[in-house]
């Protein structure tokens, strides 16, 4: 495969479960790349093999270099970096490391993951702040129409998806970072279902803090992800915990100052190889080129949304055009059970996900190694379904 050249046969060679089903589940857990895979199994063996031995090598280098290329992808200092699990350890770092008072109210949106609900709904229940939710329509000037309404002179941070996890509404972060920034507040983005998927610029959006990880679009290792904190706020960051390697400073007699960069998150004996191979996914999306990664997720993603709202009785509800949604697609047969048609798929090797039991709804990620008859056998199965 040439450097920068997508070649879609090439690239599923990489992904043996092609061979087995179409795997349309990324925007959950993504698969990693054979190559990729390869290089970070020897980078943990590495590791466990030589231990303290590989310290260089393995654990600083790999480890700094992940930061530093994180950094450069989404237009930030690597010091602005801090490495995490995931997604929602980054927002858990906002919203346990900020100080709040009584009252203080926080905007999320009402289509937010657990990620973003669970530590700011705990966030409230510990120190009293408010928690208000916007709506989001398919329309962005009515979601910040939307969030517009709840601002008042309490608010001190609005938080959203870059992407809505249930149903691939691209937001208007920019938009709402700026409302943000013109009553006073922070604004948090969280971008779990957009790093690489979409050119992310921390600059442009003129984000506060920017969270994702690299488990989901990237085909990185899992366990792995990062916050992006401006410098001067990374420094007001308080972490609820500490160890070896989050201080830059301690003196028994002074006391402790933490690192000012995003180290003061990283601490202690953890798995240095899993962050040193971050870089390694990285490298792949390089080889790929980046703009085509993101134009094959597009062009897929709105094939298949066009085809099923061609199809009667089927209810999208995601956005058709690219530049309002992503690489997630999600759908519903009006009034039949979603187990029932997830069983179709399963029978015809193909693997979505549901939103849920009950809930009617079908979600699909259409990934860079999918393909149009992947698409075109899933939409078949639908037009058979609804008959």
């Amino acid at each position: 495969m040439s450097t920068t050249t997508f070649d879609l046969t090439a690239v599923r060679e990489a992904y043996p479960i092609l061979k087995e089903m179409a795997y349309f589940n990324t925007g959950t857990y993504g698969i990693m790349a054979e190559p990729v895979l390869a290089r970070y199994l020897g980078n943990v063996a590495q590791f466990e093999r030589r231990g303290m031995a590989a310290n260089e090598t393995v654990m600083r280098k790999g480890i700094e270099s992940s930061r530093e290329r994180i950094a450069a992808r989404i237009n930030a200092r690597p010091s602005e970096v801090a490495l995490s699990g995931n997604a929602t350890d980054g927002v858990t770092f906002v919203s346990a490391g900020l100080a709040w008072q009584p009252g203080d109210e926080v905007i999320i949106s009402d289509q937010e993951h657990p990620a973003m609900n669970y530590p700011w709904f705990y966030a409230a229940q510990r120190t009293g702040l408010v928690v208000k939710r916007y709506t989001v329509h398919h329309d962005p000037a009515e979601s910040l129409a939307s969030v517009r309404a709840l601002i008042t002179e309490r608010t001190r941070l609005i938080g959203t998806s870059h992407v809505t996890s249930p149903y691939g509404i691209r937001l208007p972060v920019r938009e709402i970072c700026a409302l943000a920034h013109e009553h006073g507040a922070l604004a948090l983005v969280d971008g779990a279902q957009s790093f690489a998927v979409m050119p992310i610029d921390v600059q442009q959006i003129d984000c506060d803090f920017f969270t994702s990880n690299a488990h989901k679009w990237l085909g990185g290792p899992k366990g792995t992800g990062f916050l992006y904190a401006r410098q001067e706020l990374m420094e007001r960051l308080q972490p609820a915990y500490v160890g070896a390697g989050s201080l830059s400073r301690f003196s028994v007699d002074s006391g402790v100052d933490l690192e000012p960069s995003g180290r003061r998150f990283e601490f202690g004996t953890r798995g240095f190889p899993v962050h040193a191979s971050i870089g390694l996914a990285l490298d792949w999306f390089d080889q790929l080129g980046w703009d085509a990664v993101s134009d094959q997720i597009s062009r897929l993603s709105v094939r298949l949304k066009r085809g099923l709202a061609n199809v009667d009785g089927v209810r999208l509800w995601t956005p058709i055009e690219w530049e309002r949604s992503s690489g997630l697609v999600s759908f519903e047969v009006v009034g039949r059970d979603e187990a029932a048609l997830q069983k179709r798929f399963e029978e015809s090797k193909l693997y979505p996900r549901t939103l849920g039991k009950g809930s009617g709804k079908i979600r699909v990620s259409t990934a860079l190694f999918n393909s149009e008859d992947e698409v075109d056998r899933l939409l078949e199965v639908v037009r058979e379904f609804v008959k």
